[in-house]
């Protein structure tokens, strides 16, 4: 969540809330006119404003990660595993012939080199085999959208897990 958005969300509740007390405090004691940063209002002027001025900053608070991405600053950057550059171009291409140079994809495979990596390092198969077997389920998804063959998606796939095994492990030796 983007930091932004819980202090919008307060401002807007704050507003609103003065808005609502005022009408409720200033309608008992039958008081139409308010006297605010030196101007003179009327009452139901002053409330609409608030009022109206909290609903649009809740709603902004609401929208806001929607239309404005975050993504907070990762302190493991040095946990990335770099491909070395005959994988890393071997990857590529791969990727490329089969179209699937896209974020996502991209993204899913360096959250794998990651995490496989760390998996590699515990010695925890049982979470490398599942890591394996999520990265191979969104690669054969994404084939299959291409209309690919089964024979040809499998044997893609086995290409790009080896490709992203065998990086790892070159990583690990060192």
């Amino acid at each position: 969540m983007h930091s932004i958005v819980p202090i919008t969300m307060a401002l807007g509740v704050i507003l609103f809330s003065v808005g609502v007390i005022a009408q409720t405090w200033l309608g008992f004691q039958r008081i139409d006119r308010i006297k605010f940063l030196g101007k003179e209002y009327q009452r139901w002027r002053f409330v609409l404003a608030s009022v109206g001025s909290g609903v649009a900053l809740i709603m902004l608070s609401v929208m806001l990660p929607k239309y404005i991405t975050y993504e907070p600053v990762q302190e493991q950057k040095s946990m990335q595993p770099a491909l070395s550059g005959s994988l890393k171009f071997e990857l590529e291409s791969i990727l490329f012939s089969l179209n699937l140079n896209e974020d996502t994809i991209l993204k899913a495979i360096n959250r794998f080199q990651t995490e496989y990596q760390e998996a590699s390092q515990r010695n925890d198969k049982s979470t490398m085999d599942l890591l394996v077997l999520e990265i191979a389920y969104r690669i054969r998804i994404e084939l299959q959208k291409r209309d690919y063959p089964a024979q040809q998606i499998e044997r893609e796939i086995e290409k790009i897990t080896n490709v992203l095994k065998q990086s790892i492990k070159v990583e690990n030796r060192k």
